[in-house]
């Protein structure tokens, strides 16, 4: 039995032009993307085992990216995580390498460093 690859990237984001920036930078690396407002909202639309990469905003209203995260590690999955966020904290950095947290990137995200880490840890779509 063959598998396909993962090839969905989520983007995580309550910020609309934030989303949709990364959203197109992703969709244009050759990913197939799907933006969500919300975390609530990802959760919602189970396609976490089909994701191949999560992006997320830290800082969102009810459910944050972390949380979300936490959520997903809970689930038993380990998705690849990015997380983005205008305010870095220690407690932030801490979680780099664990559970999947492969990058933190301050706002604003420089795309050329964005698509690298993409290309680095999940290589071509």
């Amino acid at each position: 039995m063959h598998t396909e690859p993962k090839r969905i990237i989520a983007v995580v984001d309550d910020d609309t032009a934030v989303r949709i920036a990364i959203a197109g930078l992703v969709n244009a690396m050759g990913w197939d993307v799907r933006p969500f407002a919300s975390g609530f909202d990802f959760l919602r639309s189970n396609i976490v085992s089909d994701v191949a990469c999560l992006i997320t905003d830290v800082r969102m209203p009810n459910v944050t990216g972390v949380e979300l995260h936490d959520r997903i590690v809970q689930q038993g999955y380990a998705v690849p995580t990015i997380f983005i966020t205008a305010f870095p904290t220690v407690a932030l950095t801490a979680k780099l390498n664990k559970d999947g947290v492969i990058a933190i990137f301050e706002k604003p995200v420089d795309a050329n460093m964005l698509a690298d880490c993409i290309d680095k840890n999940l290589g071509k779509p």
